[in-house]
């Protein structure tokens, strides 16, 4: 049965509040760590997302963007073993995806002309922390990545509502 606030993404139900996943009903393990990776990509199925974004806030040290394909290749493993498969993508050279279930393109596709100018330029906003990221010295690319990751979080808020 699905709960009123999960979220379905391809064979996968995430429930938000329980910190829970599911494959047919069955619960899946999940670290705390794999579990926002899927709840982020499961918010915006469709959107990319660089290992940088997919860390968050998080100053811890073992949490950086070279993690994060360990931990999608565990996420990879657990949602297989459960029977779900391919639902995390790698887009080789950007970051990872999940696509969206038809239904949810469905709806995305009929709010889109509302929604298009902040999509178009959350967009913008992603390419151009992604292209930071591979040039200038290190404390440019801090600066420049933290002004455009706060101005993508508010596009993504907004976009939300």
């Amino acid at each position: 049965m699905k709960r009123s606030d999960s979220i379905c993404v391809g064979d996968i139900e995430v429930c938000p509040h329980e910190h829970v996943v599911l494959v047919d009903g069955a619960e899946v393990s999940l670290s705390s760590r794999e579990f926002e990776i899927v709840m982020t990509l499961a918010e915006h199925p469709g959107w990319v997302f660089s290992a940088s974004q997919l860390t968050g806030d998080s100053d811890e040290d073992d949490f950086s963007p070279e993690s994060v394909s360990v931990l999608v290749s565990r996420i990879r493993h657990k949602l297989a073993a459960a029977g779900a498969t391919e639902v995390v993508e790698t887009v080789r050279g950007f970051g990872y995806r999940v696509h969206p279930s038809p239904i949810q393109r469905d709806e995305a596709s009929a709010s889109l002309g509302a929604n298009r100018e902040l999509r178009d330029a959350s967009w913008q906003l992603q390419e151009a922390v992604i292209e930071v990221e591979h040039s200038g010295s290190p404390e440019q690319q801090r600066e420049v990545v933290e002004l455009l990751e706060q101005a993508r979080r508010a596009l993504f808020a907004r976009l939300a509502e």
